[in-house]
């Protein structure tokens, strides 16, 4: 009976802490220093053709304080709250501690390796997006700057403020990084709109807008959750989330079709259940897309 005391005892301290962890970590949004330090990852890797910006300077002669947390990065907004400043959680990419404690015996090296493929592949997506986002998409996105390389030329210490208002200085060319201008919530906007069909209307217009010109260009977005996803700035619909842009090498119009009523599933659940009176505009909207013939293939957007 004592033993058992002991061990029901030793449970509930070990839940206790796991539960207090778990909350800490929620709490905090497990923000560090050493989670955006890109170490063995960060071996320019990625080709990129940076264009100059008169106003990059500007961006980051301020400070930037704690938003969020994504899933694949820490967002900071600017104090003039214009920009956002996104540092990427390098810390997903490496090994897990358990990884490394189990690594070393023969029979767990298979698994730990997959585990460690899986996670470069999605490094190298991640990147490859941010990439595509900068270099094809930067007013579909409100891309200002991307840096998925170890530089020496950016010269600037940035200061950013945590979520407990903490003061930390990093220097900019030794971590990942995107400045995209600052938007409105998508569904925030879709919700102050409620009473004004022509303000609507316009943000699901500017959203289909927005879609075609991805789709022109032979590009998708993989991550389906439209409302999450999007915001608005000055009444035009932008992408904010541009983790999983992806090349499409085969779009025709049966793939754009196929494509366009995936990407707007989630959109229309929640419309159905929030403004069911907007059901038929958004499927006017979705045939006119699939149906436009300017759309190219991909032999032809490459010819062009």
């Amino acid at each position: 009976m004592k033993f058992l005391k002991i061990f029901l005892k030793s449970i509930s301290l070990i839940a206790l802490v796991a539960i207090a962890s778990k909350a800490w970590v929620i709490y905090s949004s497990s923000f560090r220093l050493d989670k955006i330090e890109p170490k063995e990852l960060f071996l320019n890797h990625f080709e990129i053709n940076i264009l100059e910006n008169k106003d990059l300077g500007k961006i980051l002669n301020q400070k930037y304080k704690f938003l969020s947390k994504g899933r694949q990065s820490f967002v900071f907004v600017s104090d003039d709250n214009r920009y956002v400043l996104k540092l990427f959680r390098f810390h997903r990419y490496r090994p897990s501690i358990f990884c490394d404690l189990i690594s070393s015996f023969e029979i767990a090296k298979k698994y730990t390796k997959k585990i460690q493929d899986e996670k470069n592949d999605l490094y190298y997506e991640s990147m490859n997006s941010y990439k595509i986002a900068y270099e094809k998409l930067k007013d579909e996105t409100a891309t200002i700057y991307v840096h998925l390389n170890k530089t020496n030329n950016l010269n600037r210490k940035l200061k950013i403020e945590d979520k407990f208002r903490n003061t930390h200085i990093i220097d900019l060319n030794e971590v990942g990084f995107v400045v995209q201008k600052k938007a409105f919530s998508f569904k925030k906007a879709l919700l102050n709109a409620k009473d004004d069909k022509k303000t609507f209307e316009t943000l699901l217009n500017s959203f289909f807008d927005n879609l075609q010109s991805i789709y022109s260009k032979n590009l998708l977005n993989k991550d389906r959750h439209v409302i999450q996803n999007l915001g608005v700035i000055d009444e035009r619909v932008v992408e904010v989330d541009i983790g999983r842009f992806i090349i499409k090498n085969d779009f025709n119009e049966s793939k754009i079709k196929e494509e366009a009523y995936h990407y707007t599933t989630y959109l229309k659940k929640w419309l159905l259940k929030n403004f069911p009176d907007s059901i038929e505009f958004l499927d006017e909207k979705l045939l006119e897309l699939t149906q436009n013939t300017n759309i190219k293939s991909n032999e032809e957007y490459k010819a062009s």
